[in-house]
């Protein structure tokens, strides 16, 4: 069976700066079956699809917690409540295996 890893950062990952209000630095990553990797990607484009009328939204969590550029729209309460219920529906029947590495900046 072939398999998919997505890795994503979060933090700064150079050792000479050291930000004491967030001292680590976050490596995180998800396995996905290829089947798996499919209805989630089928379910997440269905969301773009209903809500930007197409698939090219990227969704950065910063800019959805902010509702900023595209999630603007999430400034419309029923829309925010739909798009969290469709996420959180995706990401709950989909089977992946996650996995972080944390680092504490400060111990390195």
């Amino acid at each position: 069976m072939k398999y998919y890893l997505y890795i994503d950062e979060s933090g700064d990952h150079g050792l000479t700066m050291l930000n004491q209000d967030f001292p680590v630095f976050l490596l995180c990553g998800v396995i996905l079956s290829a089947t798996d990797y499919e209805e989630i990607r089928n379910s997440l484009n269905e969301i773009k699809h209903t809500l930007w009328g197409n698939k090219e939204v990227i969704f950065h969590s910063r800019d959805i917690r902010k509702c900023e550029k595209e999630f603007s729209v999430l400034f419309d309460l029923e829309k925010k409540k739909w798009f969290y219920d469709n996420l959180n529906g995706a990401i709950k029947i989909t089977i992946m295996l996650l996995l972080h590495l944390p680092f504490k900046k400060i111990s390195i």
